[in-house]
């Protein structure tokens, strides 16, 4: 088609124009505007922790100029692997957090598209809160041989329990803590005071959470389960320091003359009425007060009357000798075989030694050993020439003899007791050669009163045994007894024989 003449003449007359505006420096056609770039604002400063809270963090932070909202990251991990996110307007408290939990958390602020307005904030490092575990008022004990088992109650914000045992007070002693227990449950098996010991083990509850709080229960006595009792023949053993004729109590103390206490003595013994008596400080002394009186002559005397033998006639006056006898009862025991040994002794202390006999019951033909000793005080507890040393004597004199593993009772005073630092020495030495203590009978009485009384008018519980029965090729024990004279509030009824207690065992022969 032909163009028309007026568009010709447009055609000639635009070209014109450029060509002029080529051609002069300057000028210029104006492009279309472009859009302005958008403006993002530096990065603000951290924000910070308020009102943190067990789950909750609440921020502060400082306002971004024309931000229409934030958006917020919070992770687990400071390079923020793993993160979350939350969008925010006014409010700015994060929720559903775990307790006791470090979060690292960071913003930016967003216009109403959603675009960012500024750089990212610097980072927050903060962590939720937890509540102290609940109390623990629920605790069940089951004891077996030589292990016990705990239980207690579920507590509140707990994550996992621990349980600590140990064989003191203090908790110091032989401790065992049994660590990320899930349940309410817990075995601790092979107590080191076990059946066999009569020790108590000292045990303690903790429950933890997240936050490292801990809640810990109150210290718990509990004891193992005693030694099953097996055997036939009945049989009762007595151990009884009497305190020796010259011999004075403890500083300020007068124990009654050896004329009034030796009636006393023999009433306990009548009453009680023993098989065996293992007696200690039984020197034949001349008695104060008397003409011609000799203590050991005397009270052999009366033990003759009340139906008991000894294992040896009183030596003569002024004599060496060992301090420790053994009665029987003659009607239902003879004597087979007798002697004496030896013990570790101090310098220039008394010499030390034990008394042993070989004893058969008239009824069933049965034999067993009974031995007397009696521990030097000032000896050390372990070590050459020790109280333990003294132990592991007696142990091996006796092993020597018993090759056919007869019954034997052996009991005394060892001077050593649950107090003793580091430890109970002596004691632990015998349990771990194999011996029973006759206290872990599961029929206990006065087990907490010291077997030493002092005279002292007021008696304290306590652990602080020094006179022990021990048994090897027994089974267990039918009772044990410290036979003490007190009221209710631990206050001596009657003057007692001797400074120390009448300690006495029930037990079978196999």
């Amino acid at each position: 088609m032909k163009k028309s003449l007026y568009a010709r003449v447009a055609a000639v007359c635009l070209a014109a124009v450029l060509a002029f505006t080529l051609a002069v420096p300057g000028l210029a056609v104006a492009a279309p505007a472009l859009q302005p770039a958008m403006q993002i604002s530096a990065s603000p400063l951290a924000p910070k922790a308020v009102n943190v809270t067990r789950g909750s963090i609440g921020l502060k932070y400082v306002a971004v100029a024309k931000a229409h909202r934030y958006e917020v990251q919070y992770s687990l991990r400071a390079d923020f692997h793993g993160t979350k996110k939350a969008t925010k307007y006014k409010t700015w408290n994060l929720r559903g957090l775990e307790d006791a939990t470090t979060y690292y958390i960071r913003f930016r602020a967003l216009n109403r598209e959603g675009a960012s307005i500024s750089g990212w904030s610097g980072t927050l490092k903060a962590r939720t809160l937890a509540f102290f575990p609940g109390e623990f008022t629920s605790i069940k004990v089951k004891r077996g041989q030589d292990k016990i088992t705990v239980s207690w109650n579920k507590t509140t914000h707990t994550t996992h329990y621990s349980v600590k045992v140990a064989d003191n007070l203090a908790m110091t002693r032989n401790v065992r803590t049994f660590r990320n227990i899930k349940g309410t449950s817990y075995t601790v098996d092979n107590l080191s005071n076990g059946s066999r010991s009569a020790m108590p083990n000292f045990i303690r509850f903790y429950a933890h959470n997240k936050e490292a709080k801990t809640r810990k229960s109150k210290r718990y006595t509990v004891y193992a389960a005693a030694p099953k009792v097996a055997g036939t023949e009945k049989l009762s053993v007595a151990s009884y320091n009497l305190l020796c004729a010259l011999c004075k109590g403890d500083p300020g103390v007068n124990p009654p003359a050896w004329t009034t206490r030796v009636n006393t003595i023999m009433k306990t013994i009548s009453a009680k009425k023993p098989d065996i008596l293992l007696l200690q400080e039984a020197s034949n002394y001349k008695v104060p007060g008397t003409k011609r009186t000799q203590s050991m002559v005397d009270f052999r005397k009366r033990l003759k009357k009340a139906g008991y033998a000894m294992d040896r006639s009183p030596e003569k006056l002024g004599s060496s000798h060992y301090s420790n006898r053994i009665g029987y009862n003659s009607k239902k025991y003879k004597l087979v075989k007798k002697g004496t040994f030896a013990l570790p002794t101090a310098k220039g202390a008394n010499k030390r030694g034990a008394a042993w006999a070989l004893l058969k019951s008239r009824k069933t033909g049965k034999q067993f050993y009974a031995l007397s000793f009696h521990v030097d005080p000032k000896i050390p507890l372990s070590g050459k020439g020790s109280k333990a040393e003294t132990m592991q004597t007696i142990d091996r004199k006796l092993g020597a003899r018993n090759k056919k593993h007869l019954p034997v009772l052996i009991a005394g005073d060892m001077n050593s007791d649950y107090y003793q630092l580091p430890s109970n020495t002596p004691h632990e030495t015998m349990m771990d050669l194999g011996w029973t203590d006759a206290a872990s009978s599961a029929s206990k009485k006065n087990y907490r009163y010291s077997t030493f009384n002092g005279y002292h008018k007021k008696q304290e519980t306590s652990w602080s045994r020094i006179d022990y029965i021990f048994t090897k090729n027994v089974h267990g024990t039918l009772s044990y007894e410290n036979v003490v004279d007190v009221d209710k509030k631990g206050r001596l009824r009657s003057v007692p024989g001797s400074d120390h207690n009448m300690v006495l065992a029930r037990v079978k022969l196999p």
